[in-house]
């Protein structure tokens, strides 16, 4: 009995020894400023895309961003796919984001895309501070330097962002993922999801 109760303590000794070791310590959190993951309990399939907050803005043509899941996961899709139009602009914005004074914020999202045949037919991402939650073509859009899906990524596979940084931003911001298309020859699509702005601190 002692020997198994040596053998116990000497087991229990080593595996804290390890779980304290330099080389497993917990990644340093970074606290969430803004979150979207559009929960598949949220979506509405191919329904327009209305989440709380966000705006959904048709520059030219008809066509709006949708609600869409897959394997458990939701996403939001444009496509001008059918729409028979010259040009298919469309905006999906985040609700307003409060980034504080010492936040060193940083923008994440995910982004894909499928029968996108030319660079014409494109998704770029945009910052403003001064949107008033309405009126789109009347703030001041900043392109942020993104990696996002193009005409040469497809196949519905998902890439990072990268690590945008939005250190020289503080206060209200709305974040805008806007795709550009038509209904005959830029009619691929494009998807976005897991939007966060976090603290880089």
């Amino acid at each position: 009995m002692k020997n198994i109760f040596k053998s116990f303590l000497a087991i229990a000794t080593l595996s804290l020894a390890v779980s304290c070791s330099d080389d497993t310590q917990i990644p340093p959190f970074k606290p969430l400023i803004f979150s979207e993951d559009f929960p598949e309990a949220e979506i509405n399939y191919n329904a327009t895309f209305d989440f709380e907050g966000w705006t959904n803005f048709a520059e030219t043509g008809t066509k709006l961003w949708i609600e869409r899941d897959f394997n458990n996961d939701g996403y939001i899709q444009f496509s001008s796919f059918g729409s028979g139009q010259a040009s298919n602009i469309g905006w999906a914005i985040t609700p307003a984001i409060t980034i504080g004074e010492d936040a060193n914020a940083v923008l994440a999202f995910s982004s894909a895309s499928n029968f996108v045949d030319n660079p014409a037919n494109k998704l770029e991402v945009f910052i403003s501070t001064d949107f008033d939650g309405t009126n789109v073509l009347a703030a001041t859009w900043t392109q942020l330097d993104a990696v996002v899906a193009d005409n040469t990524t497809n196949n519905y596979t998902y890439i990072p962002s990268g690590e945008i940084d939005l250190s020289a931003y503080t206060g209200t911001v709305h974040i805008a993922f806007k795709v550009t298309g038509n209904g005959t020859t830029l009619d691929g699509l494009f998807q976005v999801d897991k939007v966060k702005v976090y603290s880089n601190n």
